[in-house]
Formats: structure tokens, C-alpha cells, sequence
């Protein structure tokens, strides 16, 4: 056997990255918003019933207004950048990175490695009604469960859960990685959502909160510093590119 190939099976039996978007900014329409003009009109639109609508802030803000942590809501958009970059990683078409999507309202997403997402939002929109909707899409490439951040952490049995955040120690995004590479499933938390922080319930699973800037990220920014900095760590990047 070729000595990359072999480092390369070693290695992935060793190292499983699991990176977890939280309270990611995706649901779709709250009943007691579901009869305002602009739920109906967007239902009447598309052609999907208004609580099977994704929440969007940017058709539906009006109607957000009095919704709890309205703030931290209707932005799957936020998801659909997520998915493109991290599907498109050399990272997560190799195998070393695992990717589970955990909502606001409490679902997890868990994402094949197969998986290849529509590049149009049009279509991505489609598919996550879909999924709500069914509670998978194709093949079992995305699958959708009721489960809270703290059962999902406890299914996967993490040894190491590192968050990030801007109120987190600021440490260069290498360092960070070379801390937590010699634990055997670390996981890294990003947010999924536009503003705020993580609540209580995530925030205790945290061993490490950090930050990687001095200046605000977006998460797919953030997401995208992580894969960057996972492929060029010399752990991996031999594994990736010399396979």
C-alpha cells in the first residue's frame, strides 16, 4: 500500500473533526405568525403552506417583531453559505470532518459526506422545506431529528468541545487547532445565528471558548478560517494532498 494512503486510513481511524453549526437560524414559520399579510402573500407566492415557509427575515420581519430571540431568527441564508463552503473543503470531501447542523428551535441536521447542495438558494430553500417537511431528503444525504445541543453531544461522545466567539480568549486560529488535534473527536461550535451569543445549555458543554479576531466574523467567515486552518496543519495536510 502506497505510504500516504496508509497514513491516510491511520489517520482518519485516529482524528474524527466534528464541527457543529448551534442554534443555527433556520425553522420554518411559528403558528402564531402564520396568518400575517406577509406569511400569507409569500405562501400564496411559492405555493407551500405558510407554516411549512422557511422563517425569513427579510420577507417576513413585520411578522417577526414580537417573536422571543427574534433577533437571532430568520436567516437561513446563514446555513446556505455554511454548506457550500464546508461541502466544497478538501477537509470534509476527505473524510476528516464531520458536520451536524443544530437549530433553534432544538433539531439536529446531520449531513452526509456525500452530500453536494444546490447552488442555487432557490433550490436550497426547496430542499429544507423538504426536509422539515419529510425529516430527510435524498439518500439519507441530510436527516433531521428533534434533539437538543446537550443529546446531540452526548450521542456523539466528544472528548474536547472548543466554542468560538468574539467574548472567548483570542488565540490565533493554528494555535487553537494544535491544541485540541491530539484529542481523538474534538468538536468545534460555531454560531449559526446573525447576532447574540450561545445560550446557558451550550455554553456549559464548552471545554475552551475562543476567539479568532478582533474584529467581528459572520459564521461562514469563521467556519471558513476553521477549515483553512484544520487543511494546512501538518497532521492533515499531507493526509489530504499527498494521498
Amino acid at each position: 500500500m502506497n505510504l500516504f494512503r496508509y497514513i491516510n486510513l491511520v489517520l482518519k481511524e485516529l482524528i474524527s473533526i466534528i464541527l457543529i453549526i448551534a442554534q443555527t437560524s433556520i425553522e420554518t414559520v411559528p403558528p402564531e405568525i402564520a396568518k400575517h399579510n406577509s406569511v400569507l402573500n409569500d405562501s400564496l407566492r411559492k405555493g407551500v403552506e405558510p407554516v411549512e415557509l422557511l422563517l425569513d427575515r427579510s420577507i417576513h420581519h413585520k411578522a417577526m417583531l414580537n417573536l422571543k430571540d427574534n433577533e437571532k431568527r430568520g436567516r437561513p441564508d446563514i446555513l446556505y453559505h455554511i454548506l457550500l463552503d464546508v461541502t466544497s473543503s478538501p477537509i470534509y470531501r476527505s473524510g476528516y470532518l464531520k458536520l451536524y447542523i443544530h437549530t433553534i428551535q432544538d433539531y439536529v441536521m446531520e449531513i452526509s459526506n456525500g452530500l453536494r447542495p444546490p447552488r442555487s438558494y432557490n433550490r436550497f430553500e426547496s430542499l429544507m422545506i423538504q426536509l422539515f417537511r419529510e425529516g430527510v431528503v435524498g439518500d439519507n444525504l441530510i436527516k433531521l431529528n428533534r434533539m437538543s445541543f446537550s443529546e446531540l453531544i452526548r450521542l456523539l461522545k466528544t472528548d474536547k468541545i472548543i466554542g468560538f466567539s468574539r467574548r472567548g480568549e483570542f488565540k490565533r486560529i493554528h494555535w487553537i487547532i494544535d491544541s485540541v488535534i491530539r484529542f481523538k473527536k474534538p468538536s468545534f461550535v460555531i454560531g449559526g445565528f446573525p447576532k447574540g451569543y450561545f445560550n446557558e445549555e451550550i455554553i456549559r458543554h464548552f471545554d475552551s471558548v475562543y476567539s479568532i479576531s478582533k474584529l467581528p466574523l459572520d459564521s461562514s467567515t469563521s467556519v471558513n478560517r476553521l477549515l483553512c486552518g484544520l487543511e494546512e496543519n501538518e497532521n492533515f495536510f499531507s493526509a489530504i494532498y499527498d494521498a
